[in-house]
Order: C-alpha cells, then structure tokens, then sequence
C-alpha cells in the first residue's frame, strides 16, 4: 500500500465515506460513466452484472478499510472472476491494478479534498500546491505542475484535481500565507490555460478524469448521496463531443436532480438524477437550438423553474419560457438495476399554439 499511495496514510473515515455513498452500476464500456458521474457510481467497465459490481466494490472497500495489498485484492478478483465467469478484456495484471489503485487513489483525493475544504481548514490554508508523483516515467503535464500553488478556489481544481488519469500518483497539500512566504512566493501562482484546440479534454487530463472528485461527491443537490448534477462546463463539454459522434449511444450525463414537487410528478423517489443521453442529442440535430449552449442551461432551468405537465396520452413534459423563446422537454421514467432515472428524452423550443393543442397550456 505504501508505494502505491505514497501521499496518503491508513485508515482514512472521509476517503470510506466516499466509497461507501457510492452507488453499484453495471456497465458494457467504460464511456458508460464519465468524469463527475464516477463520483457518485461504482463501476469496473464491462461488468454487465450487480452482483459483480458489488463484489468488486467489497473489495476495494476492504482495502481501504483494511489495508488490502494489491496482490490480496488480485486474490479477491480471481476469486470474484471465477465465481461469476465473469470474461474481462485486458492483462489480468494491468486490469487488476488499474481497478485497484484508480477507486483507491480517487477515494483518498475526495476524502483529502473534503478535510481541506472545511470553513476552518480553508480560512488558515487558503492555497493549494500540486505535487508530482516522482514517477519514473512521468506526465510532462504533471510534472510541470509540480511545486505550483493555486488559491483554493481557482478553477484549475475543478477540472485538474489529482488524479488526472490511470496511475497518477500525483496529490495536493494544503498552503498557508505564511508557508506561500516560506517557499519565496509574493502570491500564489498563475494557473495555467488548460483550454486546447480541438478536444474538449483539458491539458494534461486523461478522458473521464476531467473532475474533481470531492467537489462532485460533496456537490448535494437533493436529498440522498447518491444523485449528482453536472455543472454548466462538463454538460456543455459532453454535448459537444456527443454531437461530433464521441459517445455512443446509451451515454449520458447528469444534468438535474428531481427535487420533491418533480419525483411526485413523476412517481419516483426525491433525489434522483435527471440525465440527458448521447442520443438524444445527435437525434434533435436538426433543430436550430440543439447547441451546446442551450443544452448547457436549459436541462437545469427546467429542472428548476419549468411547469410540469401531460399530454392527452399521460407523457410528462417540462415547459417553460427562456430568455424570451418557449421549450419542451419530454420526460421518461427508466428503471434499471432496482434503481429508477428520468431521462430528458427530447428537448426543443415550440410555440404557444402547440402547448395549447397539446397540453392546454395558455399563458406562459
């Protein structure tokens, strides 16, 4: 455990709890779930089963409860493998180890993230520093960053919170002005553009870890640990890419969570996610508001401020004026894996005429 997780002690109650709100979902890749969603979801990409899933997830929480090595979790997944016949893709010792030090690492940074954002914490170390694992072949990217100290807040932690990808060792400690002076520093460091030209992804930020993991887990909506909505960037940044074809379909994103009026709406529980799919997007490409702009804010907005209603057939439907132009989002209920979700299934801007015709909806 010591050389794997070199920055991080045992045990660890915050980094467990992370774990442990997390909730089982089976998968057929690992585009399935995607950067903040992790925080929320346990998964091992291909693991088309539950009771896997929770296997696995037994195990890794042994091992952080425990002290679990990564040749006894191999053990565990031999075991969990041969239990199930379960047939996975890849090196067993690469697909074993990148289970095992991804969920471990991801915990300790969430955990880590949410000690250093307490008010107290925060109000004493205002200033974050990136450290370099030291790594023998090293992330230029990461390596870069070694030794630099960005305020708290900067939104470079947002998108570029350690881990930054499969087996970054790299972690953040907390700074005080006094220690900033020590180190030399008038101020903290200018955090650099992680903008590039042609991708979505960051700079220096492998796919699907364009998060934070802390600030996703501890980012409550609604009531229950197990809902996340993603923010305005990471929405945006999966439209985009599902319009260029990216994801395939039966991805998606979080985009709301149903607070009590919409659950009761819709006969679901208080809590649960609000997602738009891949398909859904590339479906509504001919309608002159599918952007990623509108896509962004508009899911939210509904969410929020939108009139719930049915048509003549009984179909949910979220309605509602936007800076001046009116639109709908048809709603369904999806059950899965015990679990239930509402899924925006369609989402475009009509007109008083056609609300009324449908819906007999005057006077939005």
């Amino acid at each position: 455990m010591a050389s794997t997780l070199s920055a991080v002690s045992l045990p660890f109650d915050e980094a467990i709890d992370f774990l442990k709100q997390k909730v089982a979902v089976t998968t057929t890749s690992f585009r399935d779930v995607w950067d903040g969603a992790h925080s929320k979801m346990f998964m091992v990409a291909g693991a088309n089963k539950k009771a896997i899933v929770d296997d696995f997830k037994s195990e890794i929480l042994k091992a952080l409860e425990k002290g679990t090595t990564l040749e006894e979790f191999r053990a565990g997944f031999d075991n969990i493998v041969k239990r199930h016949g379960w047939s996975y893709n890849g090196d067993r010792g690469w697909r074993t180890r990148t289970i095992f030090e991804t969920n471990l690492r991801t915990a300790y940074a969430a955990g880590r993230y949410a000690q250093m954002t307490e008010p107290d914490t925060l109000a004493t170390f205002p200033y974050w520093q990136y450290h370099h694992s030291g790594a023998v072949h090293p992330r230029l990217q990461h390596k870069a960053w070694d030794g630099q100290v960005y305020p708290a807040n900067d939104t470079f932690w947002s998108v570029a919170y350690p881990p930054n990808g499969y087996g970054c060792g790299c972690f953040v400690t907390p700074v005080s002005r006094g220690g900033l002076r020590r180190m030399g520093k008038a101020g903290p460091d200018r955090a650099p553009d992680l903008d590039q030209l042609g991708t979505d992804q960051p700079l220096g930020v492998d796919g699907s870890f364009a998060y934070n993991p802390g600030q996703a887990w501890l980012a409550q909506t609604a009531p229950g640990p197990k809902a996340v909505s993603a923010d305005d960037a990471t929405a945006a940044a999966f439209v985009r890419s599902a319009l260029r074809g990216k994801w395939p379909d039966g991805s998606w994103t979080p985009v709301a969570v149903a607070d009590k009026p919409m659950a009761k709406f819709m006969e679901v529980k208080p809590g649960v996610e609000v997602r738009l799919s891949a398909d859904t997007i590339r479906s509504h490409l001919h309608h002159s508001e599918a952007t990623p702009e509108v896509y962004a804010v508009l899911p939210k907005w509904l969410a929020k401020n939108g009139r719930l209603v049915r048509d003549a057939n009984g179909r949910p439907a979220l309605v509602g004026r936007y800076e001046g132009e009116l639109y709908h989002a048809a709603l369904k209920v999806v059950k899965k894996d015990g679990r239930q979700e509402i899924y925006m299934v369609s989402l475009r801007r009509t007109n008083e005429k056609a609300l009324r015709r449908n819906f007999d909806i005057q006077g939005l």
